[in-house]
């Protein structure tokens, strides 16, 4: 009896999914999906994650599998080099996405934290001011944190863009964005 990753089975496998035969994805899954979950489970780090990788590359099987070459590489070779890559673009994605939280956190903890107490409270809380509050409210977050931090922080344009990490053209379209929905808002 021949091995689960044996090159001519999972080679005749991968013929028949691009043929989109079902059958043979459910069968290559249940050879390879340990395995291959195993390589994921190695980059990310994470159950939850590698399992989505897992799905995510047996897709690309599903879609990619009539340009399976034998010459170039062996079956499983190419399967684990699927994954592998996107297991790499799965940690990145995560990554990006952490440091967006986090960093979306520390501005929002930066304007809580001084706006208390501060003159702009008083400003946005009086009641000739309740409009200025609604307006900011309904900006979007990084058109408000752009105009905050810039306006009442005194962050220059290039401040702004080294501390969310974005280029400087861009914070300058979200105060220009920002500060014209702002004056929409209030009516001038």
């Amino acid at each position: 009896m021949k091995n689960s990753f044996d090159p001519d089975v999972l080679e005749k496998l991968l013929a028949r999914i691009a043929l989109k035969d079902q059958k043979a994805l459910e069968q290559l899954y249940r050879l390879v999906a340990p395995k291959l979950n195993g390589v994921a489970m190695m980059i990310v780090h994470d159950n939850d994650l590698s399992n989505d990788v897992l799905q995510e590359t047996f897709l690309q099987i599903w879609e990619k599998a009539g340009e399976y070459r034998r010459d170039v590489s062996e079956p499983m070779t190419w399967m684990s080099s699927l994954i592998r890559y996107r297991s790499l673009d799965k940690l990145k994605s995560e990554n990006r996405e952490q440091k967006r939280r986090e960093q979306h956190e520390e501005v929002q903890r930066l304007f809580q934290d001084n706006l208390r107490g501060s003159p702009l409270s008083d400003i946005l809380n009086s009641d000739n001011n309740v409009r200025l509050h609604r307006c900011l409210q309904a900006l979007e977050v990084l058109n408000r944190n752009a105009i905050l931090m810039a306006y009442y922080y005194g962050y220059s344009r290039e401040d702004i863009a080294i501390h969310i990490e974005k280029p400087i053209n861009t914070v300058k379209v979200w105060l220009k964005r920002g500060l014209g929905r702002l004056a929409k808002c209030l009516g001038h």
